[in-house]
Parts: structure tokens; C-alpha cells; sequence
């Protein structure tokens, strides 16, 4: 009697979970590839040149962005995501640490996504210092002209963007776009994330997001007399101040760029 009811169990659960045999296995796949610390090079073939972007690093921080098969350690495609623990990028503190380990999504995560530039459909070299300006400057319009600075609206959803030029303290020129503080939705997540593109390289994208400190929880939460660039760009929509007039919270997100771009700089190489 035992053996007859083990085998309608089993014949029940086999019809309960529909899944074919092959998307079985490639959730299997995907675990697996989640917790493997062998070392891959991804290369991402630059749009205007022979170049390639070699980026080596565990198997599992480049999470599910790895599409294609991976062979003698080395895969080729358009682009690639790295994935971190939430606050390692967000410059609060950075822990270096995370840096080199696996992901744990019992906890949160974030994404840098690293992708070639493509030139302008009108032009046929890449323009820097405000690329994404001269990429698509239908987007942005004029919202204010301060101190030798532009904001910007980008698009009809109330998002505001700056650039940041290359300088000798900033390694490549970077756009920073966030959506400020509304007093009317105090709950909105959207000023709690701050969408930076940087160039890398000069052939190469990084775009990743900050994170205010309501998403860092622990040791990586600020005491409250600590200055943290990302909350105090939301401090000063809150008493409707400009970011034009704080140059201190433009410089946090830079020296923060940096740090990232510098930490891709040590896993990378570009190859022709």
C-alpha cells in the first residue's frame, strides 16, 4: 500500500510542476551559475573600433547576463551586468569585502551594465564631454542656468539630469539623472534612486543606480551626523533648494564614479 501511494505522489507532483525537462535543467543551471567562483572573461566588442572590453571576474557576479555559451573560460557578447551587494556602489561605505564574493539575493542587490557607446546617427566619431547630451539633445530641455552650470529636464516625467566633464578630479564625464523630492508623495521610491551613465574607456558605458540610505540597512546605514551625498540631493528638493548651488553634491556622485570605474579598471583590459 505504502509503495502505490510513494508512486501516486510522485506521478502527482510530476503533474503538478509543468515545467519540460529542459527549463528544469536550466533553472538548475542558473543556481548553479549563481554560486560559481570559477573566474570568466567576458568581452564586449566595442561599435566604432577593433577594440574589445575584457572583463574577468567569479562566474556569478556577472549573475544572468551571460546569454551565450561560455567556452575556454571566455564569452562574447553586446553587453554584461555585474551584480553587487546593494550598498557596495552607493558610497556609503564601500565594502570591499563584497566585492569578491558571490551575490546573496536573500539580501539586496544592485547592477552595473556595461554596454559600447554607438556614435551619433549625424556623425561618424564618438563626442565626449556630455555625451549623452550630444547623443540625444532632443531629449533635454533648458531648466536652469546657474554657476556655470546647466540642469536639465529630461523627457515629460519630471526627471532632471547634470553633467559632469571630464576634470582632474573626475576620470570621465558622467550624467547623474534623478527625480526630485515631491512633498505630495512622501512614499515615492524615485527620488530614493539616482540613475548615473559614466564612459569607460572611451569606447565603453557604465550605467548603474545610487541609492539613498532608506535602502541600506545595518553597518552600511549613515549615523545622523554623517553627510551622504545621495540624501542630501533629496534634502535640498525637500526645502526647495537647486542642486546648481550645492557643487559639494555633484562632487560626492563623482568621487563615487570613480570609485566604480576604478574597481572595473582593476578586473579589465582592453584588448584588440
Amino acid at each position: 500500500m505504502k509503495r502505490w501511494l510513494c508512486i501516486l505522489i510522485l506521478c502527482l507532483t510530476s503533474c503538478i510542476d509543468g515545467r519540460s525537462e529542459e527549463e528544469k535543467n536550466k533553472q538548475l543551471q542558473d543556481k548553479l551559475a549563481m554560486k560559481d567562483t570559477t573566474e570568466i572573461t567576458v568581452l564586449i566588442p566595442s561599435i566604432v573600433s577593433n577594440k574589445k572590453l575584457a572583463i574577468t571576474l567569479p562566474r556569478c557576479q556577472f549573475g544572468f547576463s551571460i546569454k551565450n555559451e561560455i567556452i575556454d573560460g571566455k564569452v562574447e557578447q553586446i553587453g554584461a551586468s555585474i551584480i553587487f551587494p546593494l550598498p557596495t556602489f552607493s558610497g556609503f561605505p564601500n565594502d570591499e569585502d563584497a566585492l569578491h564574493q558571490c551575490p546573496d539575493f536573500s539580501r539586496p542587490v544592485a547592477g552595473l551594465s556595461i554596454a559600447p557607446l554607438y556614435t551619433n546617427p549625424k556623425r561618424t566619431e564618438l563626442e565626449y564631454s556630455n555625451y549623452w547630451f550630444k547623443q540625444q539633445s532632443y531629449q533635454y530641455a533648458v531648466k536652469e542656468q546657474k554657476n556655470n552650470q546647466t540642469l536639465y529636464r529630461v523627457g515629460i516625467a519630471g526627471k532632471l539630469t547634470i553633467f559632469a566633464n571630464q576634470s582632474d578630479k573626475n576620470q570621465q564625464d558622467i550624467s547623474i539623472e534623478f527625480w526630485p523630492f515631491d512633498a505630495k508623495d512622501e512614499s515615492d521610491s524615485y527620488p530614493h534612486q539616482t540613475d548615473i551613465y559614466s564612459v569607460l574607456d572611451k569606447e565603453f558605458s557604465v550605467a548603474y543606480t545610487v541609492y539613498s540610505s532608506r535602502y541600506l540597512h545595518g553597518k552600511h546605514k549613515p549615523l545622523p551626523n554623517q553627510w551622504y551625498f545621495a540624501d542630501a540631493l533629496i534634502d535640498i528638493y525637500k526645502h526647495n533648494e537647486s542642486l546648481l548651488d550645492h557643487p559639494e553634491i555633484v562632487q560626492g556622485f563623482i568621487e563615487n564614479n570613480n570609485c566604480i570605474l576604478d574597481y572595473i579598471h582593476q578586473h579589465s583590459k582592453v584588448v584588440n
